[in-house]
C-alpha cells in the first residue's frame, strides 16, 4: 500500500513543475514541448535493452512498444484510442493501473523500475492532458499494426494466425485472442460484462468489452483467476464443460449446451489453448 501511495505523491509533485494548466495550455503547449516530454520521460522505458514490467511481469499488462509511433501525438492518439489512455482523467488510465499491478519478479524489475514507469506515464498523460488541441487529430492512428490484432468472432476466426510456439507473455496473449476469444460470441449474450445490472442475465460475466487486445488480456486474466481452467487436466476444465453437452461428460449450464462433439472448432480452440497454457507452466523453472 505505502508503494502505491508513494507514487501518487511523487506523480503530483512532478506534475507541478512539469506541466502547463488548463488556462495556460493553448498558449505554452507545443508539439516540440510535448515531444521533449515524450523523449524525455517515455522513451527510455521502451529501450530494447531495458526491463520493462509490462513486458517481462507475467501477465501484468501489454508490450507498449507496440503503440509506439516515434511521435509524441500520434502515440498518445493511438493509446487513446485503444481505451489505454482517459485525457479526460489522466489518473485513471487504465495503463497506469496496468503497470501498478505489476510486482517487483527479479533483479531486474524493482520497485524502482516499476516507479519510473507509473510516474513517468502519469507525467506524460497530465502534461498531454493540460495541452487541450495542441496535436491534430487521426484517422487511425495505430495504423495496421500489432496494436490492432485481429478480433474476429464466431467461425470468422483468424486463418492467418501462426503460434509462435514460445511461452513468452505476448505469445500466451496472441494465442488466448485467437483461440479463445475469437469465439466469444457463442458466450456473451449471458457473460458479457456489458450485461452487468440486467436482471435477467444473472451469470457470471467474464467476458470483458472495449478494444480488442485490452478486452481479451482482461477476459483471459478473470478465466485464470477464477480457476474456469484445469492446468492439470485441461478437458476438465469448466470452460469446456459448462457449454458442452452432458451426454458428452459435461455440467449442468444455465445456458444450455453450446458444444455437442469433441470436434466442434471452439472446443478444440479453447482445448488447445489450456493445454499450451499446462506446458507453459511445466516449463515454468
Amino acid at each position: 500500500m505505502e508503494f502505491r501511495i508513494r507514487r501518487s505523491i511523487l506523480g503530483a509533485l512532478l506534475l507541478g513543475s512539469a506541466s502547463c494548466t488548463p488556462q495556460d495550455a493553448q498558449r505554452r503547449c507545443t508539439q516540440e514541448e510535448l515531444g521533449e516530454v515524450y523523449t524525455r520521460r517515455i522513451e527510455p522505458l521502451l529501450a530494447e535493452d531495458r526491463p520493462k514490467s509490462c513486458n517481462e511481469c507475467h501477465l501484468s499488462g501489454i508490450d507498449l512498444s507496440l503503440f509506439s509511433r516515434g511521435d509524441a501525438c500520434q502515440t498518445m492518439a493511438c493509446l487513446s484510442e485503444q481505451g489505454l489512455v482517459d485525457l479526460a482523467h489522466p489518473e485513471e488510465s487504465k495503463i497506469l493501473e496496468w503497470i501498478a499491478r505489476a510486482t517487483p519478479s527479479s533483479e531486474l524489475i524493482t520497485e524502482e523500475v516499476i516507479q519510473e514507469e507509473y510516474d513517468g506515464f502519469l507525467e506524460w498523460i497530465q502534461f498531454s492532458s493540460s495541452c487541450g488541441e495542441t496535436c491534430a487529430s487521426f484517422d487511425n492512428p495505430c495504423g495496421g499494426s500489432e496494436a490492432q490484432p485481429s478480433c474476429a468472432t464466431g467461425n470468422d476466426v483468424n486463418p492467418e494466425f501462426v503460434d509462435p510456439g514460445d511461452c513468452s507473455a505476448r505469445t500466451r496473449e496472441a494465442v488466448f485472442r485467437e483461440k479463445v476469444f475469437a469465439w466469444r460470441g457463442r458466450c456473451s449474450s449471458c457473460h458479457s460484462e456489458a450485461l452487468d445490472g440486467s436482471p435477467t442475465k444473472v451469470a457470471p460475466k467474464w467476458i470483458s468489452s472495449g478494444p480488442c487486445n485490452q478486452a481479451s488480456l482482461e477476459t483471459m486474466r478473470t478465466v485464470m483467476s477464477r480457476d474456469y481452467i484445469d492446468i492439470d487436466d485441461p478437458a476438465q476444465s469448466l470452460l469446456l464443460l459448462k457449454p458442452l453437452t452432458e451426454d458428452l461428460g459435461g455440467v449442468e449450464h444455465g445456458g444450455g449446451d453450446k458444444f455437442h462433439a469433441f470436434d466442434d472448432p471452439a472446443y478444440v480452440d479453447i482445448l488447445y489453448w489450456i493445454t499450451r497454457e499446462r506446458d507453459c507452466a511445466d516449463e515454468a523453472p
